[in-house]
């Protein structure tokens, strides 16, 4: 497999999503998303209809660490090990501006 660091995904106003990708045809293998260790806003995964207020399309609402211990995360895998998670349906949310993700990817 082949990984692709995307780095720190950043939200620049909480309430806008940030979708993993603008390529609707890029799939994935297994996708890792991370908490960043000292930041302090609760970071969500979701779909594209996520709303942080009701919950609605979040998969996964990403704890804080600001004392920097460790990390609160999710990794998604494709059962058949292929590329087969559209990474673009994927949307990131936080708490606090500027604030973000630590996103990456694997590709079979």
């Amino acid at each position: 497999m082949n990984v692709t660091a995307m780095g720190r995904v950043n939200v620049a106003t909480p309430g806008t999503l940030v979708p993993l990708s603008a390529d609707p045809t890029l799939r994935v293998a297994r996708l890792a998303i991370q908490s960043i260790p000292a930041l302090t806003g609760k970071g969500y995964i979701g779909c594209s209809d996520m709303v942080r207020a009701s919950l609605v399309g979040v998969i996964r609402i990403l704890w804080p660490n600001a004392s920097g211990g460790i990390a609160d995360s999710l990794v998604l895998e494709s059962q058949s090990g292929t590329n087969n998670i559209p990474l673009s349906e994927y949307y990131i949310d936080m708490d606090v501006a500027g604030e973000g993700l630590l996103v990456s990817y694997w590709t079979a």
